[in-house]
C-alpha cells in the first residue's frame, strides 16, 4: 500500500480534493483493464491508445485516484483526480518514489547513442565486476547482477514500473554501481527524469527511430536530454551530431576520439587483427595504457575507447582499465560467432540500421581471406522508419558477395512491401535471393553455403522472437541454425 502524498513528491499538480494526506492506494496501474479497487490509474497517451479515453472504465473498476493531463475535462465525484502537465513524466516520478528513490543509493552510468549501447554498457559492467566492484546491468539483454538475469521485456530502457523496482532490488542486494542503456524513447518521454546519473556517455548518432522523433534534430534533442542529469559527461566526437552536442554541453565534460588526438581521450597505434580482435593505446593528458579486445571490428575500438574513458572518469587505475576491457570476450547477438565445426562460419549480429550494417560488413570484408564470400541475410522492421530500407539495400548489395533479403519483425506490414522498399536501393548486379519466410531464408543460407563462406544473420541479434501481423512468436536463430545443420547432416 502506498501513501498518495509520498508518491507525488517532487511533482507539480492540482486536485479536485484539497486534502490528500489520508489517501492510500494499493497499486499503480496504466492499463485500465488491470485496475482493481483502490488502484492509482495513470493516463498515458501512446502512439495508438490514449489512457484518458479509459478513465470512465478505470473508475468503474474501482480506481481510487486518477492522474491525468491538465487538459483533461473529465469530472468525477468518486475518484480523486490529479491533474499534471505531463502524465508520462509523473508516471516515472511516481514509481521512483514508490521504490524509495533507489537511484540515490547507486552510482548510475548511462549509455546512449544509436549503435553500440549494449556493447559499451556490457563492457563497463564486465570491467567493474572484474575489478571487484558490485555492479548491475540494465539494458537490451535484460537485467544482470551477481550472475543472475532478470527478464525486463523487449525495451532497451524498461518502463518505470520495472526499472525502479529493479534498481531497488539491486541496491538492496548491495550493488554500488548500475550501468544502464538510455534509449531515445525513454529520454523523450521523460521516463528517466529525476535520476541523477553519475556518468553519462554517448556512442554515436545516425538516423534511427525517425518514425517516432520526426527528424534528426528531434532525435538529437532527445539524446541530449540525458546530459542535463549527469555529473560527468563523455562524448564520442567522431560523430558530427555528437560533436555539436559536446560543444553545446555545460558542466564537466570530456571528449573521446579515434581520429582526433586533441580529444581528452583518444586511441593511438590502432591494430585491427581480423577475427582475432583489436588493440590500441588509450591515451589522455598525463597517461597511456595499451588495451586489447577479442571482439573484432573497428567499431570495437570506438566502444572500448568509450569504456576506457568512463572507467578513467570513475577513478580506475590503468591496470584495471586494461584488464577490465579484456575481460569481455563477446556480447550476445553482437558479432557473435556460432560454435559450429564446419567449413563455413555463421555470425549473428543485431545490425538493423544503415550505419551498423555498413560497419559490420566492412569489418568482415577486412578480415575475410581470398576466395571467401560474405553472405548477408537481413530484412527491415515493419511499422518503423521506412527511409532506412533502401539505404540498407544499397549497403548490403555494395559490400556483400551474396544477399538474402527476408523478414525481420514485419509487424502489421506485409513482408513483400518492406522488401520492395529495400530493393528500391539494391544494386541488382550483386547476386541475391528473396525469401519471405526468415526461417526458410536461414535454411537456404546454410544449405547453399560454400567452403569458407561467412554467413551474417543480421537484424535479430539477441532477440529470440519474431513479430508479424499475428503477434509475437518464439524465434531463436541459434536454435534454427543448429536444427538445420543436424537435419541436413552438414
Amino acid at each position: 500500500m502506498y501513501k498518495l502524498t509520498d508518491l507525488l513528491k517532487n511533482t507539480e499538480y492540482s486536485s479536485n480534493k484539497e486534502d490528500l494526506s489520508d489517501i492510500y492506494v494499493n497499486d499503480i496501474i496504466t492499463n485500465s483493464k488491470e485496475v482493481t479497487p483502490k488502484s492509482l490509474f495513470i493516463c498515458l497517451k501512446g502512439c495508438k491508445y490514449d489512457g484518458h479515453n479509459y478513465i470512465k472504465e478505470a473508475e468503474k473498476r474501482g480506481a481510487e485516484v486518477i492522474i491525468c493531463s491538465n487538459k483533461c475535462r473529465y469530472r468525477s465525484e468518486k475518484a480523486v483526480l490529479i491533474h499534471v502537465e505531463n502524465s508520462r513524466q509523473v508516471y516515472g516520478e511516481v514509481w521512483r518514489n514508490a521504490a524509495g528513490n533507489p537511484d540515490k543509493r547507486l552510482k548510475i552510468i548511462a549509455i546512449t547513442g544509436t549503435n553500440g549501447k549494449t556493447t559499451v554498457s556490457t563492457m563497463i559492467y564486465t570491467a567493474l565486476n572484474a575489478a571487484g566492484r558490485k555492479c548491475a546491468l540494465i539494458g537490451t539483454l535484460g537485467g544482470y547482477y551477481n550472475g543472475e538475469k532478470t527478464s525486463i521485456g523487449t525495451m532497451t530502457t524498461p518502463d518505470p514500473e520495472k526499472l525502479y523496482p529493479l534498481l531497488k532490488k539491486y541496491a538492496d542486494l548491495g550493488a554500488e554501481y548500475a550501468v544502464m542503456e538510455a534509449s531515445s524513447h525513454a529520454l523523450a518521454l521523460g521516463k528517466l527524469d529525476g535520476i541523477e546519473f553519475f556518468v553519462g556517455a554517448v556512442t554515436n548518432l545516425t538516423p534511427e527511430h525517425l518514425d517516432f522523433h520526426g527528424d534528426m534534430e528531434q532525435y538529437c534533442i532527445a539524446k541530449a536530454r540525458l546530459f542535463n542529469q549527469c555529473e560527468k559527461k563523455i562524448f564520442c566526437i567522431d560523430d558530427k551530431y555528437i560533436k555539436e552536442m559536446f560543444e553545446r554541453a555545460n558542466g564537466e565534460k570530456k571528449s573521446v576520439s579515434v581520429k582526433n588526438k586533441n580529444a581528452d581521450f583518444y586511441a593511438d597505434n590502432i591494430i585491427l587483427d581480423g577475427i582475432n580482435g583489436i588493440s590500441f593505446d588509450f591515451k589522455f593528458n598525463g597517461g597511456s595504457v595499451s588495451v586489447k579486445s577479442d571482439i573484432p571490428g573497428s567499431f570495437t575500438v570506438s566502444n572500448a575507447l568509450l569504456c576506457a574513458a568512463v572507467l578513467k572518469e570513475l577513478g580506475f587505475s590503468l591496470n584495471e582499465i586494461r584488464y577490465g576491457i579484456y575481460a569481455l570476450h563477446g556480447v550476445k547477438g553482437r558479432m557473435e560467432k556460432l560454435p559450429i565445426e564446419k567449413d563455413f562460419s555463421v555470425f549473428i549480429d543485431f545490425a538493423h540500421t544503415p550505419d551498423a550494417l555498413q560497419k559490420l560488413l566492412e569489418t568482415v570484408n577486412n578480415f575475410k581471406k581470398k576466395g571467401q564470400r560474405t553472405v548477408t541475410l537481413f530484412g527491415c522492421g515493419g511499422d518503423r522508419d521506412r527511409s532506412k530500407r533502401s539505404l540498407m539495400g544499397a549497403i548490403a548489395s555494395r559490400l556483400s558477395d551474396f544477399v538474402i533479403i527476408t523478414a525481420d519483425n514485419s509487424r502489421s506490414e506485409k513482408v513483400e512491401l518492406i522488401i520492395n522498399d529495400i530493393m528500391s536501393g539494391f544494386d541488382k548486379k550483386c547476386p541475391y535471393k528473396i525469401i519471405f519466410n526468415r526461417k526458410e531464408a536461414i535454411k537456404f543460407a546454410i544449405e547453399s553455403a560454400g567452403k569458407g563462406d561467412i554467413i551474417l544473420l543480421c537484424g535479430k541479434g539477441h532477440e529470440e522472437y519474431e513479430i508479424d501481423n499475428s503477434g509475437t512468436h518464439p524465434f531463436s536463430e541459434k536454435e534454427i541454425v543448429y536444427k538445420i545443420l543436424k537435419k541436413i547432416g552438414r
